[in-house]
Order: C-alpha cells, then structure tokens, then sequence
C-alpha cells in the first residue's frame, strides 16, 4: 500500500495543480462560444475531483479494513490491546485530514460551477476555495503518507507475532524415548 499511496497521492497532487493552473487562462477568456481554455478546466477539473475523492476514500477504506482486521488478529491470537489502540488512533488521525481534504474538493467544484454557471461573482469564491483545496491537499496527503506508513508498520509487527504465536502451537513436540521405541 506504501508505493501505491505515494503514486496516488503524487497523481493526485499533480493534477489538482493542473486543475488549478488551467483556471487562470479559463477566467480570461471571453463566455462565448470557442472557449477552449473553459473547457480544458472544466474537464480537468471534473477528472481531478473524481480521481482525488476516489483517492481519499482508497486510504479511507484501508484505514477501516485494517483496524477491523487488528481487532480480529488481537482477539484471536490474545495480543496486547495498544495494537489495536495504535490501529485505531492511526484512523482517527488520518480520517480528519481525509474528510476535510474532501470537503475542500467538494466544496471547490461546487464554487466552480456556481462561477460558470451563475457569473463572475462567485469567481473570487471559486479561486480561495481552490486554493485552500489545493493547499489543504497537500498537506493531507503527506499526512495519509505518513499514517500509511505507520500503520503498516503496525500491522506488520501483529502479523510477526501472530505468525510466531501461531508457529509456536503447531511445531511438533519433540518424542520422548518411550514414544520412540513405540
């Protein structure tokens, strides 16, 4: 999960700065007809929020099916209960940035399409939230980075000691002499 998060994120991250770079070329053309920048925006944009949700719920999901999982390995194997505290507060802190990074996106595209569709009023809206959204991104992305990474740290070390636990029960005892000559 550690490389395929850096390459999301970094795939995520490149194309909220394109979505946010075409809008300055968009915002100066005139609003009729052969627009092309408007719509060059308009679908990177449109492909930016739905590869950045998606993103986010990816991590989201992650988060929830290994603590579940932690909890499962903790109450089989008897493992001591600050595994799964860890598990859980390496949720709690990833799952604030990723809602907040999803606000951010959600509320950007909705400012966007307020400025296309109802003038240029919204259009300042649209640029603050778009860099907040962006800004805000990035920083939530590191910080999903650094959660993956520690989490898998973490699952990593239950599985070893799962895995130890579980070597320990089915190694065969060694056979007495008695057993031996029987």
């Amino acid at each position: 999960m550690i490389r395929s998060y850096l390459v999301l994120a970094v795939t995520g991250a490149s194309l909220l700065l394109a979505a946010f770079a075409t809008g300055f070329p968009a915002t100066v053309e005139p609003r009729a007809g052969g627009a092309a920048w408007r719509g060059v925006h308009l679908l990177v944009s449109l492909g930016t929020v739905v590869l950045v949700l998606g993103i986010h719920s990816i991590v989201y999901t992650y988060f929830m099916a290994t603590v579940k999982w932690a909890k499962e390995v903790s109450r089989v194997y008897g493992l001591p209960d600050w595994l799964v505290a860890q598990a859980s507060r390496n949720k709690g802190r990833a799952s604030r940035f990723i809602m907040g990074a999803v606000a951010a996106v959600a509320a950007a595209a909705w400012l966007g399409a307020a400025a296309d569709t109802r003038g240029g009023r919204y259009g300042s809206w649209h640029l603050a939230a778009a860099g907040f959204a962006l800004g805000f991104n990035a920083v939530a992305f590191v910080i999903e980075y650094a959660g993956v990474v520690s989490h898998h740290r973490l699952l990593a070390e239950m599985k070893n000691q799962a895995d130890r636990m579980r070597k320990d029960h089915r190694e065969p005892r060694p056979r007495t002499a008695a057993e031996a000559r029987a």
